[in-house]
């Protein structure tokens, strides 16, 4: 996730977070119902083996891959750690912008997620 801080915070970033959290539930159900189906081939069998087979293996490496994709999209949007938090009060004595930009976000009532201290961070180092 792109953030810049010069400028307005996106305002959609709790709608989005909460589109991911639906999102991988129903990604580890599939995945679930993949492992249950390759139990269930192992300890009973079925005359449809190889269709099962194959139908639990789409169901597991499928929703699996699109799984880890939106599990570390979602990495982004964490909240910061305490230690986070106190960096982030030294960004603001050094950049200015830095500090406005929290400002700006303390008035939406939300809290900085990772991908906005990702880009503090890479803003204090190129100056």
């Amino acid at each position: 996730m792109y953030i810049d801080i010069t400028q307005d915070p996106p305002a959609d970033i709790l709608r989005i977070k909460r589109k991911y959290q639906r999102l991988i539930p129903i990604l580890l159900a599939l995945i679930s119902c993949a492992i249950l189906l390759a139990l269930y081939l192992v300890f009973f069998g079925s005359p449809y083996e190889e269709l099962l087979e194959n139908t639990a293996l789409a169901l597991f490496v499928g929703p699996g891959l699109i799984f880890f994709y939106y599990a570390e999209k979602l990495h982004d949007y964490k909240t910061l750690s305490p230690k986070q938090e106190k960096k982030v009060a030294e960004f603001s004595l050094q950049a200015p912008d830095v500090a406005a930009y929290c400002d700006k976000v303390s008035m939406m009532g939300r809290k900085l997620i990772k991908a906005e201290y990702d880009a503090f961070k890479s803003r204090i180092e190129d100056l």
